[in-house]
């Protein structure tokens, strides 16, 4: 009975790992899509670049609200106004994606440290998101996120 358990932990170990890292070129670019998007509209308030990464019907289903294009703009102008200088820093761990030809699904957890004269904080969230390919590349359709605890 070990050995079969044994068995069953390093084939599931073997198969979570595959899963965490990827050669596809089309879900490379999904993943920094993701971190683009996130490093220039959520961090930098960069309103101007959500057509570059998001389709024109883009919505975000955030923390229980519906957010779309001319939220997320509005989020930005409002953000940039009461900046302080604080740094905002994202990073992502990647465990499940799916993908068809011209769709990937994805789910991660997104992991941003905020650094400033106050300190250091960190927050989580549970994301995910549907990249469609379009003529110009992949672009973010729908995205859902969930904040988790606070840590510090």
């Amino acid at each position: 009975m070990k050995r079969i358990t044994v068995l069953v932990i390093i084939l599931f170990g073997v198969n979570f790992s595959k899963a965490q890292t990827t050669t596809d070129p089309d879900i490379k670019a999904v993943q920094q899509l993701v971190q683009d998007v996130f490093d220039d509209v959520w961090s930098d308030y960069k309103k101007e670049t959500l057509n570059k990464y998001h389709t024109k019907d883009f919505i975000i289903l955030e923390h229980g609200e519906v957010w779309t294009n001319d939220t997320i703009a509005d989020w930005c102008v409002r953000a940039a106004k009461r900046d302080q200088g604080v740094e905002r820093i994202n990073s992502f761990d990647f465990f499940k994606t799916e993908k068809t030809a011209d769709r990937i699904w994805m789910a991660y957890h997104n992991y941003a440290t905020f650094k400033g004269s106050q300190g250091e904080s960190k927050m989580q969230w549970l994301e995910s998101v549907i990249a469609i390919k379009t003529d110009s590349g992949w672009k973010l359709q729908m995205m859902h996120s969930t904040r988790l605890p606070r840590k510090n």
